[in-house]
């Protein structure tokens, strides 16, 4: 079975390489640690998992793999992201275009919400205390990568829309909805105001959502 190009790019590049390009990383165990290069702090909270070829940091809550990093380190967005990258692994650009799967759009579409979800929960008091209080974890919270969909017609929108995703891959993933009204305000969240369960496949890649409304905070998290 073929790997897409994605896959080729990580397998060729080991994340604790790509990220101690950038920032200064120390051994931890099996893993490595660092201080969040996206927050401030003064005790590491960044770990880098090279088994699971990913990072996540315990204080600010960011996490992902190579391109999710690179993305947010460099300010660019997923297409950008893989250039980047494509070229530090060797794959020219031709053959990474005639290769490239346009699911790969569409996973990393499903993994950008989830991060989103997951941050606004993070902020919202009011949905994590329900959550503690149905008997949920924080570990358990993360695991599962629970997270809370804010009030508003465009917050997934704008967001997806600041990473250079398409409105039309993002509707074709179900996360938005085209309104009958014309012009650049057509489209709309589907998830407001929501806890978010994300549904993985057998490889753990985000692949739909599932929504629970929850009327206990009236500002939704903002």
């Amino acid at each position: 079975m073929s790997t897409t190009q994605v896959e080729q790019i990580k397998d060729r590049l080991s994340i604790v390489d790509v990220i101690s390009s950038y920032i200064k990383i120390e051994k931890s165990g099996i893993n490595f640690k660092a201080r969040c290069p996206f927050h401030n702090e003064k005790t590491p909270s960044f770990f880098i998992s090279p088994t699971r070829r990913s990072y996540h940091c315990f204080g600010c809550n960011k996490g992902g793999d190579i391109f999710s990093f690179v993305e947010e380190i460099e300010g660019v967005s997923f297409v950008e992201a893989l250039r980047i990258l494509a070229d530090k692994a060797g794959v020219k650009l031709e053959d990474f275009k005639s290769g490239f799967d346009p699911k790969d759009v569409l996973y990393k579409i499903m993994d950008s919400a989830a991060k989103f979800y997951e941050e606004n929960l993070a902020k919202n008091k009011p949905a994590l205390e329900y959550l503690h209080k149905r008997g949920l974890t924080d570990e358990t919270i993360k695991e599962f990568r629970i997270g809370f969909a804010p009030i508003g017609w465009q917050n997934i929108l704008d967001f997806l829309r600041f990473k250079a995703f398409r409105e039309d891959d993002m509707q074709k993933v179900g996360l938005i909805i085209k309104s009958e009204k014309s012009g650049p305000n057509n489209f709309y969240d589907r998830f407001r105001r929501r806890i978010m369960f994300p549904i993985c496949d057998g490889q753990g890649k985000v692949v739909a959502f599932s929504g629970r409304i929850f009327e206990g905070d009236d500002k939704g998290g903002n």
